[in-house]
């Protein structure tokens, strides 16, 4: 059991340059406001207004308003102090919301933590973060979640507070409802006790493209930026209606089911398991205008559109991102799905990037968009700070006021950040004469054929084309001769045959060179996701020995 003296605040790790940040706060970019405090307002404004759908479940904003009021007052009873981390590994579940402003409202810090992760990777992040309150499932997907809590105790020593959402017996004394359920304290009693501004907000960590997840501190002011903009790009307001399949514990979750509906007044309906068929029906029914997820679900909802011949003329547009969204899939989306557009962001910045429904159709469905104001992006040689010239690979950088203040582990903050307040993202891309910009895919994602390097995402762009291919990864296995070679992994068309002869010829009708054709081929039901539907290519990689 952790001490008080033990207890640790989580503050940002990393500093902008004075003068930039100067700049955000007089544009009003940073306004030194405090997460719940727009939940408050709202509140106040139009309290019996719908604001989450689970299910058959649902909350309007004075009732969530409430219930964040009672979990705030829980966690303070309980001890909880200023800057102290609240872990939750809840599903897209209507509690989720409480739980989440709740924390912030107390004084703490939200650490939201994907209910795909086990033992070994929460143990990690609640030692990490010093977690003293973890808020989880007692059980879903037949997982039994409260025996891995108790599991945890002993790994995460400082873990005193574990409460259960929906529990099987009410009366367990570790229910969640206890929380919701608590006398509600005065807001005027409350907000003074917020954290704002440029104090940290949320810990969220890296989806686990690579092995080591990281911890990216949020602080108020710049998480708020983020998803400000996004409404203001796509002119959201209180009459739009939301539809979120995507983790809430994910930068996209909480970007749309968590913190779009409290500064612009919409409303949002939420899945907790994707389920493509309900996903669909649920769209239908609310008449959902804006949605933003990755590109399985994207493919998944314009199947059924295509099946059932129909068009939702209400949606008005779809930011799609997190993964490489082929042309040919933006294009029949268009045609059902209302506008489709791609955005790029990372879990260190919600967005940064994004296409606009007015753009070109070549932009809008082929590139990642240009920068959101007041984003600054600029593209580098590898393995240098020094920008390059337009049309030109290199990796990506960018700075912005929504960028995360640092990572919990201070140590990571000198090769992610410039000097000058850039974040190295990782990320091939290029920028063409107008500033539109295209992902051209990982820096890791270079294959290394004896000394020459290979794109993974060029072959993986040409094999979509391919009419038996539903998806497709491509990594490099190792060879002891040339170091590496190629291996395709492909999800075929269910009963379309496809073998490597069929890949080879397909990519040499394009003319692509032959050292860039993939000399392994490998068939399979699907590829390893991230919960936000990115590709863990490392998992691949170690199929084949290949760990880098």
């Amino acid at each position: 059991m952790a001490t008080s003296e033990a207890v640790r605040g989580i503050v940002p790790t990393f500093r902008l340059p004075a003068d930039q940040v100067a700049r955000y706060r007089a544009a009003g970019y940073w306004r030194d406001a405090s997460l719940p405090g727009y939940l408050a307002r709202c509140a106040e404004r139009f309290p019996d207004r719908r604001a989450v759908v689970d299910g058959d479940r649902v909350r309007t904003f004075g009732q969530l308003w409430e219930e964040a009021r009672s979990v705030a007052g829980a966690l303070r009873d309980l001890g909880l102090r200023r800057g102290e981390v609240v872990g939750f590994q809840l599903p897209n579940w209507i509690e989720a919301l409480p739980v989440h402003f709740g924390t912030l409202l107390a004084g703490g810090v939200a650490n939201p933590i994907p209910p795909i992760l086990r033992e070994r990777e929460v143990g990690f992040i609640l030692r990490q973060t010093g977690a003293r309150f973890l808020v989880g499932p007692e059980s879903f997907r037949r997982f039994d979640f409260s025996d891995m809590y108790r599991r945890l105790a002993d790994e995460a020593p400082a873990l005193e507070h574990v409460a259960l959402a929906r529990t099987a017996d009410p009366d367990d004394p570790r229910s969640l409802d206890r929380w919701l359920r608590a006398p509600a304290p005065p807001a005027a009693d409350l907000l003074p006790l917020a954290g704002r501004g440029d104090e940290a907000a949320i810990v969220l960590y890296t989806s686990g493209t690579t092995a080591d997840p990281k911890g990216a501190v949020h602080t108020h002011d710049g998480f708020a930026c983020g998803v400000r903009h996004i409404g203001e790009l796509f002119g959201l307001n209180e009459n739009d209606r939301l539809f979120n399949p995507s983790p809430i514990t994910h930068t996209t979750g909480l970007t749309v089911a968590l913190t779009l509906p409290v500064l612009t007044g919409c409303s949002v309906v939420l899945q907790d398991v994707w389920e493509p068929e309900g996903a669909f029906d649920a769209i239908t029914r609310d008449r959902s205008t804006f949605m933003i997820f990755a590109t399985p679900f994207l493919a998944a909802l314009t199947d059924i559109a295509e099946a059932r011949d129909v068009t939702l003329d209400h949606v008005r547009a779809i930011a799609c991102g997190g993964a490489d969204v082929p042309e040919s899939l933006a294009g029949r989306a268009r045609s059902r799905l209302g506008e489709i557009v791609r955005i790029y962001g990372a879990t260190e910045a919600n967005a940064t990037t994004c296409g606009s429904p007015w753009d070109p159709a070549d932009k809008k469905r082929g590139t990642e968009g240009t920068w959101i104001h007041p984003t600054v992006g600029r593209v580098v040689a590898v393995g240098t700070d020094d920008p390059v010239p337009n049309g030109t690979v290199g990796e990506i950088q960018w700075q912005a006021p929504q960028m995360c203040q640092g990572y919990l582990d201070a140590g990571l903050n000198a090769a992610a950040f410039t000097d000058d307040g850039y974040f190295r993202t990782g990320d091939l891309g290029v920028l063409d004469a107008e500033g539109f910009l295209t992902v051209r895919g990982r820096i890791k994602d270079i294959i290394n054929r004896g000394g020459e390097k290979i794109s993974a995402r060029e072959i993986e762009d040409l094999l979509y084309e391919h009419p038996s291919v539903h998806e497709v990864a491509v990594t490099p296995m190792p060879d002891p001769v040339l170091g590496e070679k190629i291996c395709a992994w492909v999800v075929p068309v269910p009963g379309a045959p496809l073998s490597l002869t069929d890949v080879t010829a397909h990519l040499s009708g394009y003319g692509l060179a032959r050292q860039k054709l993939p000399e392994r081929l490998e068939l399979v039901d699907e590829l390893p996701r991230t919960a936000s539907g990115k590709i863990q290519k490392f998992v691949l990689r170690d199929r084949l020995g290949g760990r880098r």
